[in-house]
């Protein structure tokens, strides 16, 4: 059943604007448009031009579906007509003209979004604005705040670190986490440079950007996704782990960090600050503790015999005792 605002009031926003005939005409449009290999700049064809226009006309409340998928191509609409689009196309995702219609628009623009500056410049206010609207976005909320997170990290000279601070800020829980795991898969992305991108990008991150209130450090589920984050570092678990422990609290379930810790291999090679890590995220009633807890202890002590005389390892080892699964 569509509402009155000619959006579909169950269905994902932009599933159901794929598969409604306006949303059908305007992807056959756009897939013409891109067999004619437009180039940057050279300003959109006349065939598609005018139809186009059409279709962004706010005063046709049917043709939304054609503006979410509008909305989905802005980057390639925007590189190769930036005043048709700057006319057109971007005021759909001013929130200050109509809720509705940025809602839309920028549920479309989630669906994939990349970063592109000049974009990132005209959409400024917009897209610092959303934060403010999270809930309105659906099941493209988690991708605002990821996508927030990915701006964040690649910082130009587009948004202070104070803007992206204040914005992260308003992010309720579910957004919080998914910029987390945001930063992690950029994080893993980096590969072998980890270590750099950890000391040039994450850092400045979590201390200029990322909230410091004790309500956000008391989240448990935030908490388990630092403690990953600080695995995902791998030469740079030492510096995560001393920027983040405050963050990491004993985890109800702590196996599957226990597996990332162990499988990474950082007992051996960072002892002291694994034994570190493992006493901040298990308590004494810790339970399922695997075989690879036991292999983080004794890869602990291995790398370190002195270590096993440290009461955080001998507290760690009677838990085991206790509520280990050999």
């Amino acid at each position: 059943m569509e509402h009155q605002n000619g959006m579909h009031e169950n269905d994902d926003t932009v599933l159901y604007a794929i598969n409604h005939p306006v949303g059908l005409v305007t992807e056959a449009l756009l897939r013409w448009w891109y067999r004619q290999d437009p180039k940057d700049a050279e300003g959109l064809r006349d065939e598609v031009k005018p139809l186009f226009n059409k279709i962004c006309d706010t005063e046709i409340e049917k043709f939304r579906h054609g503006r979410v998928l509008l909305a989905a191509h802005t980057i390639a609409l925007f590189r190769v007509d930036e005043k048709w689009a700057k006319a057109y196309l971007l005021p759909l995702f001013d929130w200050q003209l109509s809720e509705v219609e940025a809602r839309a628009a920028w549920e479309g623009f989630l669906w994939s979004p990349r970063l592109y500056r000049p974009l990132l410049s005209a959409i400024k206010q917009p897209l610092l604005e959303t934060a403010t609207h999270y809930e309105e976005l659906g099941k493209h909320a988690k991708q605002y705040a990821a996508f927030l997170t990915i701006v964040a990290l690649d910082l130009g000279d587009t948004f202070t670190t104070k803007e992206l601070a204040e914005v992260t800020n308003i992010l309720p829980t579910e957004g919080l986490q998914s910029a987390v795991q945001a930063v992690t898969r950029a994080l893993v992305g980096a590969d072998e440079q980890r270590g750099k991108y950890w000391s040039n990008r994450v850092l400045p991150y979590f201390k200029s950007v990322w909230p410091k209130n004790r309500d956000v450090m008391m989240i448990p589920k935030i908490s388990e996704l630092l403690g990953g984050l600080c695995v995902a570092a791998r030469e740079a678990f030492p510096e995560a782990l001393e920027e983040l422990q405050y963050w990491l609290q004993p985890i109800e379930h702590p196996f599957h960090l226990v597996h990332l810790l162990n499988e990474a291999k950082l007992c051996n090679q960072f002892p002291s600050d694994a034994l570190a890590f493992l006493n901040a995220i298990i308590d004494d009633n810790a339970q399922l503790l695997l075989g690879e807890f036991k292999q983080c202890l004794d890869d602990i002590e291995k790398a370190d015999q002195a270590l096993a005389e440290d009461g955080r390892f001998l507290r760690l080892s009677q838990v085991f005792e206790k509520h280990g699964i050999s």
